[in-house]
C-alpha cells in the first residue's frame, strides 16, 4: 500500500508539472504578444522552440546568439515532442499591428517516461493562444465536445470591469448587456449571473460565475447545455471578446479569453 501511494503521488507530482509548464509556455507567448502589440524597442518578438528549451527573441528572425535572448529549459522529466507549425520552422512571431501570427499551428508538451501524456498548446492565425490536455476516446463524447461547461484561465481580472455582453448572431440579431455590479459579492472576489434570454422565441438558459478571482486573474466557468440552448453565442466583457459558440455548442476561445479547459 505504502508503495501503490508512493507512485501515485510521484505520477500526480509529474502530472501537475506538465501542466504547470505548459501554461508557462502559453503565458510567455503571450508576452511575445504583448511586446509585439505594444512596439517594445520598436520590434516584433516571437519565441524558438527546441526538444528541451524555449526561447523569447526580438526581430523578424531568431538569431541563436543574440543578447537579448531569454531561455527557459524545460525540466528533465518533460520534453517537446511535436512542433507542427505553417512554414515547418520551430519559431512563432507575432506581427506587430494586430498580434497575429503566420506561424499558426499546435506544440506539444509530453512526460519523457509517460508519452501518452500530453499537453497541446494551440496558436492560432488570429493570435489566439491556448491550451487543452489530451482527451482519451473514452471522454471523446457530445457531452464534452458541446461545451456545455467551459473554464477559461483569463490571466487578467474581471474585478473592474462593468459589461458582460451575450450576443446572438441570430435573424434578427439580439444582444443583451448585463450590468455585473450587481452580481459580484461585497469584496468583488465572486461573480456569479444565471438567467434565460428570449432569442427569436426560443429560451436560452446561460450560468457564468468564477470559480476564483482576485487582483490578478479570473477562473471563469459558463454552463450553456445542449438541452436548453440551440442559437449561436458570442460572450464578451466590456468589449473583450472571450469566447463563441456554435449553435450545437462547439465552444471557440476568444483573443481575451485566456485558455480554455472543457469540463
Amino acid at each position: 500500500m505504502i508503495s501503490l501511494a508512493s507512485f501515485s503521488y510521484r505520477y500526480f507530482e509529474k502530472k501537475t508539472e506538465l501542466g504547470t509548464v505548459a501554461q508557462k509556455i502559453v503565458t510567455i507567448l503571450k508576452i511575445a504578444q504583448t511586446k509585439t502589440l505594444a512596439s517594445e524597442n520598436a520590434s516584433q518578438y516571437g519565441i524558438h522552440f527546441e526538444n528541451n528549451q524555449y526561447i523569447l527573441f526580438s526581430g523578424d528572425a531568431y538569431q541563436i546568439d543574440a543578447p537579448d535572448n531569454t531561455t527557459y529549459s524545460l525540466p528533465s522529466r518533460l520534453e517537446i515532442n511535436d512542433i507542427s507549425l505553417a512554414g515547418e520552422g520551430s519559431d512563432v512571431i507575432f506581427q506587430r499591428i494586430n498580434g497575429q501570427t503566420d506561424q499558426d499551428g499546435i506544440i506539444s508538451l509530453r512526460m519523457i517516461n509517460e508519452p501518452t501524456e500530453l499537453e497541446i498548446i494551440n496558436i492560432h492565425s488570429s493570435g489566439q493562444i491556448e491550451l487543452s490536455s489530451n482527451l482519451s476516446e473514452c471522454c471523446n463524447t457530445n457531452r464534452l465536445t458541446d461545451g456545455r461547461h467551459i473554464h477559461l484561465n483569463l490571466n487578467w481580472s474581471i474585478q473592474n470591469s462593468e459589461t458582460l455582453t451575450l450576443y446572438f448572431p441570430n435573424i434578427p440579431e439580439v444582444t443583451v448587456n448585463i450590468t455585473m455590479a450587481d452580481y459580484f459579492n461585497p469584496t468583488k472576489t465572486e461573480f456569479d449571473w444565471n438567467g434565460t434570454i428570449d432569442v427569436n422565441g426560443q429560451n436560452q438558459e446561460l450560468h457564468i460565475h468564477t470559480h476564483s478571482l482576485d487582483l490578478i486573474e479570473t477562473e471563469l466557468c459558463l454552463h450553456r447545455d445542449g438541452d436548453n440552448n440551440d442559437k449561436p453565442l458570442q460572450v464578451s466583457i466590456d468589449s473583450k471578446d472571450l469566447v463563441s459558440f456554435t449553435a450545437d455548442g462547439q465552444p471557440f476561445i476568444g483573443f481575451w479569453g485566456g485558455s480554455m479547459e472543457i469540463q
